[in-house]
């Protein structure tokens, strides 16, 4: 009797990803204990080495595919290098990171209370809808949402399952221009019109809190971020849903009447108290934003305070807070924010800098080619930085001070471009909300093929805005 002896297989035990990590991470070892750079110090040179550990565990994500894992590494390597806590962590202590948890809940909130459902379905219900129509009411949804939480993974949720649910009562085909049409642009408007100002996307806190702490931090307030950002993100916006109306537009315009879609609304039944009490507490969410201009408060004590009254109405829970927030994510930010200040104390920064400036030394004579330029560069970094570009960012923004000392180019111009180049769609793993909507929504949303010519259209919508975005800077007063 011949005994079955199956074949032993490195791939049985190890994937890809993990064999990678195993790699970079035997790199960085190797730097931590060789230290190959004479003109870095030893703490610098050790942390290095656990940075690219750290990113190694980002990159790839083997196993659970967990952000914490990286953020562990950090906190052993630093402890190891001599660093001491209170810097290793300096992210979780930053005002960006206390705007960062509150609008998140925010978010969950909106979308377990079902408040976010009756709020769409309310404004659709009381318009004649056509294509045209739709996208207009599409934009000012994602308009009022990024009022009402920063979290544009919750909006894009809340929003493109209802565009699948319009599409159905449509009786739109699957995988059709129309269908498509819809279900894109429910996700564009979660995305791009809240950048406009600095809370209305988690992109407005995170990358200020990239910029090296001094006059660049300085130069990127809230007031700084919305002279900067709202018009060519606005602009952007309307753009980018005029393109996918003209590239996806069906030839028969939409079939759903007022009774289909009062139906809609009628099922989600009466508004309950937590809708209730959710409403009061973003009414005054929003008071408290508009009064923060004008009255010596800030955009943190707001958020605080408008989520400390939807506990006391009972809104939301322990459970909810634990559950309703994704706290890997919320690690993995505190600790890409905590960059800045690891890699000036280390010595990182100052290593780093010559580097930086002789590539982009280059492209820095003009402030059109300099913001054109660094586009392409980021895109193609984008390719490899799977943390949504977050990471490339965090580094290039050490050559902010530079930028503006040597050519004058404000540090809210690469900013802009971090921005840009952070939305990029062309592959599904360059952006998490691409694989969560298609979780969600399935073969009900838009047509793979479709989603790849949004992805380049949005590149060319992205870089005429940009060309845009220099010449009304200029216009503006702003360089």
């Amino acid at each position: 009797m011949v005994r079955f002896i199956p074949k032993f297989k490195l791939t049985n035990f190890i994937s890809v990803k993990s064999l990678f990590t195993l790699f970079f991470i035997l790199i960085g070892i190797s730097v931590a204990i060789f230290k190959p750079f004479p003109d870095l110090g030893e703490m610098g040179q050790i942390m290095l080495g656990t940075i690219i550990s750290a990113l190694a565990v980002w990159i790839f994500r083997p196993g659970s595919g967990t952000f914490t894992a990286g953020a562990v590494v950090i906190l052993i390597g630093g402890i190891f290098a001599g660093v001491p806590i209170s810097a290793l962590t300096n992210g979780f202590s930053s005002p960006s990171m206390w705007l960062l948890i509150p609008a998140m809940f925010f978010g969950s909130a909106l979308q377990f209370t079902g408040l976010g459902k009756r709020i769409v379905y309310a404004l659709f219900t009381r318009m004649e809808l056509s294509y045209i129509k739709m996208l207009f009411g599409w934009l000012i949804i994602g308009l009022l949402f990024s009022l009402l939480t920063p979290s544009i993974t919750i909006r894009i949720l809340i929003l493109t399952s209802i565009s699948v649910s319009v599409a159905d009562a449509c009786r739109l085909e699957k995988m059709s221009k129309g269908r498509s049409l819809i279900v894109l642009s429910a996700w564009s408007v979660g995305i791009f019109p809240g950048i406009a100002w600095h809370n209305g996307s988690l992109f407005g806190p995170v990358f200020t809190a990239f910029l090296p702490y001094g006059p660049m931090r300085e130069m990127a307030t809230e007031q700084i971020w919305f002279q900067f950002m709202a018009v060519p993100w606005l602009l952007f916006s309307i753009a980018f849903l005029a393109v996918l109306y003209i590239v996806f537009k069906p030839e028969r315009e939409l079939g759903l009447t007022y009774e289909a879609r009062k139906k809609m609304y009628d099922d989600l039944g009466s508004i309950s108290k937590k809708e209730k009490a959710c409403l009061s507490a973003f009414i005054f969410l929003l008071a408290g934003l508009v009064a923060h201009v004008f009255l010596p408060i800030t955009t943190v004590q707001v958020l605080l305070s408008s989520m400390f009254l939807m506990l006391l109405f009972n809104v939301t829970s322990v459970k909810d807070i634990s559950t309703g927030i994704n706290w890997d994510v919320v690690i993995f930010f505190g600790m890409i924010m905590s960059f800045t200040h690891i890699f000036e104390f280390t010595g990182l920064a100052y290593w780093m800098a010559p580097t930086l400036t002789s590539m982009l030394t280059p492209i820095a004579f003009s402030p059109l080619v300099f913001i054109v330029a660094l586009f392409g560069i980021c895109l193609l970094l984008r390719l490899l930085d799977v943390t949504q570009g977050w990471v490339t960012s965090a580094i290039l923004a050490i050559a902010t001070p530079m930028l503006f000392s040597n050519f004058g180019l404000h540090p809210m111009m690469s900013t802009m471009v971090f921005v840009a180049a952070s939305n990029l769609f062309i592959f599904r793993y360059n952006q998490p909300w691409i694989v969560q909507v298609e979780s969600v929504c399935g073969e009900r949303g838009w047509n793979p093929q479709h989603l790849t010519k949004a992805a380049v259209l949005y590149i060319a919508v992205a870089t005429v805005m940009l060309i845009f975005s220099r010449f009304y800077w200029e216009l503006a007063g702003l360089i």
